[in-house]
């Protein structure tokens, strides 16, 4: 067996016809079918029957397809760590991460690593700390920015940023006019909350219990991402909650040290995969020590 042969068995399952798979390989449809055939004679099984318009993979077929693709991505990993040697990276790269992360942090970040790496393509894909997760656990996506601490199976977890909550409200909101009992006086002020599965109001929840005797504060909308809830503050709908990377010229931190709050993110990928990720990740943190320490 050739990884030529693999590799024509792919293109011709992804076509969908000997026809389109030949033109895409620049190749005739008897050259094609002989691959087909001496795949098939070699494993003495039938892999595809030819239909009017498309190819059908028997069972055999749909088993090899799934080989295939590991072959084809162990290919890729070789062709990668091959050319590793100047530490150049290059080739499509995913990343998963939280809305602050995604819009505030890894934008300049990104900016940074193409102006180095030309040839790198980095696409981000927006989730909470749940669909990140299980993004980066399916292999969905090459790197995944969680919230600390992590304990995944066969994952690498690296310290990535340092990040502070503050409680914020629009710069003219008359309570920055309080000198003393600001935090009975927001009690008055209704609150803007995350939906309850973020890992935003997951940190704002733990912080509100432990001063339950403190303050019992009035949550009158809870919104799914943080552009939301920056909309609604300045539109003066409430009080909330934001990280001090996301804060707008409209907004202003209030002096409440009771509700400040730390959270650190990992930078996670899984063990034994392409060896680009190690460096891309290298690179993501010494850019985000720059810029953000």
């Amino acid at each position: 067996m050739e990884f030529k042969q693999i590799r024509t068995f792919l293109e011709i399952c992804e076509a969908g016809t000997f026809q389109k798979a030949a033109q895409q390989l620049g190749l005739s449809q008897p050259a094609l079918s002989r691959q087909i055939f001496l795949l098939e004679k070699e494993l003495k099984v039938s892999l595809m029957i030819r239909g009017p318009k498309n190819i059908l993979l028997t069972f055999e077929g749909e088993k090899l397809l799934n080989y295939s693709k590991k072959l084809k991505d162990l290919w890729e990993e070789i062709n990668e760590a091959m050319n590793q040697r100047d530490k150049i990276i290059s080739g499509d790269y995913s990343i998963s991460a939280g809305g602050t992360v995604s819009a505030w942090i890894l934008p300049k970040i990104i900016i940074q690593l193409r102006k180095k790496y030309p040839q790198l393509k980095l696409s981000v894909r927006e989730g909470d700390n749940l669909d990140t997760r299980e993004a980066l656990l399916k292999g969905e996506v090459d790197i995944g920015i969680l919230t600390s601490p992590v304990s995944l199976p066969n994952v690498i977890a690296r310290n990535f940023l340092k990040d502070t909550i503050v409680p914020v409200a629009p710069k003219n909101h008359t309570i920055f006019q309080l000198q003393k009992n600001i935090l009975k006086q927001i009690e008055k002020e209704s609150f803007i909350y995350y939906h309850p599965s973020s890992s935003m109001q997951i940190i704002i929840d733990k912080k509100m219990k432990s001063l339950r005797k403190k303050l019992s504060p009035k949550v009158g909308m809870e919104l799914r991402s943080v552009e939301s809830v920056i909309k609604s503050i300045e539109a003066g709908l409430g009080i909330g909650f934001l990280s001090i990377y996301s804060l707008t010229s409209q907004l202003l931190p209030l002096p409440i040290p009771e509700l400040t709050m730390e959270r650190n993110f990992a930078l996670c990928y899984r063990k034994n995969l392409r060896p680009g990720i190690s460096l891309l990740a290298d690179e993501i943190i010494q850019i985000s020590t720059k810029l953000y320490n």
